[in-house]
Protein backbone atom coordinates (compact mmCIF):
# COMPACT_ATOMS: atom_id res chain seq x y z
CA UNK A 1 0.00 0.00 0.00
CA UNK A 2 1.56 3.56 -1.04
CA UNK A 3 1.02 6.54 1.61
CA UNK A 4 1.14 9.99 1.16
CA UNK A 5 -1.05 10.99 3.74
CA UNK A 6 -2.19 7.83 4.39
CA UNK A 7 -5.15 6.60 6.58
CA UNK A 8 -5.52 5.43 10.26
CA UNK A 9 -8.37 6.43 12.49
CA UNK A 10 -8.25 5.31 16.55
CA UNK A 11 -10.02 6.04 19.81
CA UNK A 12 -10.82 4.72 23.36
CA UNK A 13 -13.51 4.18 25.69
CA UNK A 14 -13.42 1.76 28.40
CA UNK A 15 -16.09 0.38 30.69
CA UNK A 16 -17.42 3.25 32.95
CA UNK A 17 -13.80 4.70 33.42
CA UNK A 18 -11.94 7.67 32.39
CA UNK A 19 -8.97 7.18 30.00
CA UNK A 20 -5.55 8.97 30.33
CA UNK A 21 -7.22 11.78 28.46
CA UNK A 22 -10.16 11.80 31.04
CA UNK A 23 -12.54 10.38 28.41
CA UNK A 24 -15.25 8.99 30.29
CA UNK A 25 -15.59 4.88 28.13
CA UNK A 26 -18.46 3.02 28.73
CA UNK A 27 -18.72 -0.32 27.14
CA UNK A 28 -21.55 -1.44 28.14
CA UNK A 29 -24.20 -2.70 25.57
CA UNK A 30 -21.25 -2.13 22.94
CA UNK A 31 -21.05 -5.90 21.33
CA UNK A 32 -20.70 -6.11 17.78
CA UNK A 33 -24.48 -7.27 17.99
CA UNK A 34 -25.35 -3.82 19.07
CA UNK A 35 -23.12 -2.25 16.59
CA UNK A 36 -25.37 -3.75 13.76
CA UNK A 37 -28.49 -3.07 15.84
CA UNK A 38 -26.84 0.63 15.93
CA UNK A 39 -26.54 0.51 12.19
CA UNK A 40 -29.91 -0.07 11.51
CA UNK A 41 -31.41 2.14 13.59
CA UNK A 42 -29.29 4.72 11.28
CA UNK A 43 -30.44 3.21 7.98
CA UNK A 44 -33.91 3.97 8.99
CA UNK A 45 -32.97 7.59 9.50
CA UNK A 46 -33.68 10.10 6.51
CA UNK A 47 -30.80 11.72 4.73
CA UNK A 48 -31.26 14.81 6.61
CA UNK A 49 -30.90 13.03 9.61
CA UNK A 50 -28.23 10.99 9.21
CA UNK A 51 -26.88 14.67 8.00
CA UNK A 52 -27.71 15.73 11.87
CA UNK A 53 -25.88 12.57 13.55
CA UNK A 54 -23.14 11.97 11.43
CA UNK A 55 -21.21 13.93 14.53
CA UNK A 56 -22.84 11.81 17.41
CA UNK A 57 -21.62 8.42 15.37
CA UNK A 58 -18.13 9.21 14.82
CA UNK A 59 -17.70 11.09 17.74
CA UNK A 60 -19.31 8.59 20.30
CA UNK A 61 -20.62 5.77 18.71
CA UNK A 62 -17.71 4.42 16.07
CA UNK A 63 -15.12 4.85 19.30
CA UNK A 64 -17.80 2.83 22.13
CA UNK A 65 -18.15 0.22 19.67
CA UNK A 66 -14.65 -0.12 17.80
CA UNK A 67 -12.51 0.56 20.70
CA UNK A 68 -9.68 -2.64 21.19
CA UNK A 69 -10.14 -3.25 17.95
CA UNK A 70 -6.10 -3.56 17.41
CA UNK A 71 -4.31 -2.49 15.03
CA UNK A 72 -2.53 -4.03 11.67
CA UNK A 73 -1.05 -3.57 8.60
CA UNK A 74 -3.52 -5.88 6.32
CA UNK A 75 -6.48 -5.04 8.73
CA UNK A 76 -9.73 -4.70 7.07
CA UNK A 77 -12.23 -6.26 9.76
CA UNK A 78 -15.71 -5.05 8.87
CA UNK A 79 -16.99 -6.29 12.54
CA UNK A 80 -15.79 -4.48 16.05
CA UNK A 81 -13.39 -6.35 17.78
CA UNK A 82 -12.40 -8.93 16.05
CA UNK A 83 -9.55 -9.22 13.91
CA UNK A 84 -7.41 -5.98 13.11
CA UNK A 85 -7.56 -3.03 11.30
CA UNK A 86 -5.48 -0.68 9.59
CA UNK A 87 -6.12 3.28 9.72
CA UNK A 88 -7.70 3.52 5.67
CA UNK A 89 -10.42 0.86 6.41
CA UNK A 90 -11.18 1.88 10.02
CA UNK A 91 -12.04 5.03 8.07
CA UNK A 92 -13.84 3.91 4.67
CA UNK A 93 -15.36 1.08 6.90
CA UNK A 94 -17.27 3.06 9.40
CA UNK A 95 -18.03 5.32 6.80
CA UNK A 96 -19.66 3.10 4.57
CA UNK A 97 -21.28 1.78 7.71
CA UNK A 98 -22.81 4.65 7.97
CA UNK A 99 -24.13 4.25 4.14
CA UNK A 100 -21.64 6.79 2.59
CA UNK A 101 -21.35 6.11 -1.17
CA UNK A 102 -17.50 5.40 -1.73
CA UNK A 103 -15.60 2.38 -3.05
CA UNK A 104 -14.51 1.78 0.39
CA UNK A 105 -11.26 -0.99 -0.81
CA UNK A 106 -10.02 1.46 -3.83
CA UNK A 107 -9.83 4.15 -1.12
CA UNK A 108 -8.70 2.49 2.37
CA UNK A 109 -5.83 1.38 -0.13
CA UNK A 110 -4.91 4.62 -1.72
CA UNK A 111 -2.63 7.90 -0.08
CA UNK A 112 -5.47 9.64 2.37
CA UNK A 113 -5.29 12.81 0.25
CA UNK A 114 -7.41 10.92 -2.28
CA UNK A 115 -9.71 9.57 0.27
CA UNK A 116 -10.11 13.49 1.37
CA UNK A 117 -10.28 14.92 -1.77
CA UNK A 118 -12.97 12.78 -2.48
CA UNK A 119 -15.28 13.34 0.66
CA UNK A 120 -14.86 16.33 1.80
CA UNK A 121 -15.26 19.97 1.14
CA UNK A 122 -13.20 22.72 2.76
CA UNK A 123 -9.77 21.41 2.44
CA UNK A 124 -6.67 22.81 4.09
CA UNK A 125 -2.86 22.14 4.67
CA UNK A 126 -1.09 23.06 8.23
CA UNK A 127 2.58 21.88 9.38
CA UNK A 128 2.03 22.39 12.94
CA UNK A 129 -0.56 20.60 14.90
CA UNK A 130 -1.33 23.86 17.07
CA UNK A 131 -1.87 25.36 13.66
CA UNK A 132 -4.82 22.57 12.79
CA UNK A 133 -6.10 22.70 16.63
CA UNK A 134 -6.66 26.37 15.90
CA UNK A 135 -8.23 26.05 12.68
CA UNK A 136 -11.03 23.43 13.88
CA UNK A 137 -11.69 25.65 17.42
CA UNK A 138 -12.24 28.81 14.60
CA UNK A 139 -14.89 26.72 13.08
CA UNK A 140 -18.45 25.63 14.35
CA UNK A 141 -18.90 22.92 16.67
CA UNK A 142 -19.74 19.44 15.97
CA UNK A 143 -18.42 18.70 13.24
CA UNK A 144 -16.57 15.95 11.80
CA UNK A 145 -13.05 16.25 9.60
CA UNK A 146 -10.70 13.54 8.32
CA UNK A 147 -6.97 14.11 8.81
CA UNK A 148 -4.31 12.80 6.22
CA UNK A 149 -0.71 13.07 8.34
CA UNK A 150 2.71 11.80 6.65
CA UNK A 151 1.90 8.04 7.03
CA UNK A 152 -1.18 8.07 8.57
CA UNK A 153 -5.06 9.01 9.02
CA UNK A 154 -8.15 8.95 10.97
CA UNK A 155 -11.01 11.40 11.69
CA UNK A 156 -10.92 15.19 13.99
CA UNK A 157 -13.78 16.05 15.92
CA UNK A 158 -14.48 18.99 18.52
CA UNK A 159 -16.25 19.05 21.79
CA UNK A 160 -16.27 22.46 23.35
CA UNK A 161 -13.21 23.71 23.73
CA UNK A 162 -11.58 20.33 22.85
CA UNK A 163 -10.34 18.38 19.82
CA UNK A 164 -10.16 14.84 19.71
CA UNK A 165 -8.22 12.30 16.87
CA UNK A 166 -10.12 8.81 16.51
CA UNK A 167 -7.70 6.54 14.35
CA UNK A 168 -6.77 3.09 14.68
CA UNK A 169 -3.39 3.53 16.41
CA UNK A 170 -0.14 1.62 14.52
CA UNK A 171 1.87 2.59 17.68
CA UNK A 172 2.54 -0.40 19.35
CA UNK A 173 -0.38 -1.83 17.14
CA UNK A 174 -3.01 -0.30 20.01
CA UNK A 175 -5.66 0.11 17.57
CA UNK A 176 -9.08 2.23 17.63
CA UNK A 177 -8.67 4.84 19.91
CA UNK A 178 -9.88 8.54 20.91
CA UNK A 179 -7.47 10.66 22.48
CA UNK A 180 -6.97 14.52 22.47
CA UNK A 181 -5.04 15.78 19.67
CA UNK A 182 -2.56 17.34 22.05
CA UNK A 183 -1.31 14.22 23.21
CA UNK A 184 -1.55 12.07 20.41
CA UNK A 185 2.09 10.73 19.75
CA UNK A 186 1.18 9.42 16.07
CA UNK A 187 -0.64 13.34 15.28
CA UNK A 188 2.20 14.77 17.04
CA UNK A 189 4.89 12.73 14.72
CA UNK A 190 3.28 14.41 11.51
CA UNK A 191 5.51 17.04 9.72
CA UNK A 192 2.33 18.22 7.27
CA UNK A 193 -1.55 17.78 8.12
CA UNK A 194 -4.32 17.59 5.21
CA UNK A 195 -7.40 18.23 6.61
CA UNK A 196 -11.10 17.88 5.00
CA UNK A 197 -14.46 18.73 6.36
CA UNK A 198 -16.79 15.73 6.36
CA UNK A 199 -20.64 16.07 5.44
CA UNK A 200 -22.95 13.41 4.37
CA UNK A 201 -24.74 13.51 1.48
Amino acid sequence: MRYLFPVLLLFSLNCSKKDKDGIVIDHDHASPHDYKEKLTSVGRKTNSERAAYLFTFINYDVPRYWHGTPWSFAGTSRIPRKGSIVCGYFVTNTLSDYDFALNRTFLAQKASSVMIKKLCTDIRYFTKRQELEKYILGKGKNQVYIVGLDFHTGYITRENRDTYFIHSNYIKNEGVIKELTKNSKALNASNMFMIGTLNYK
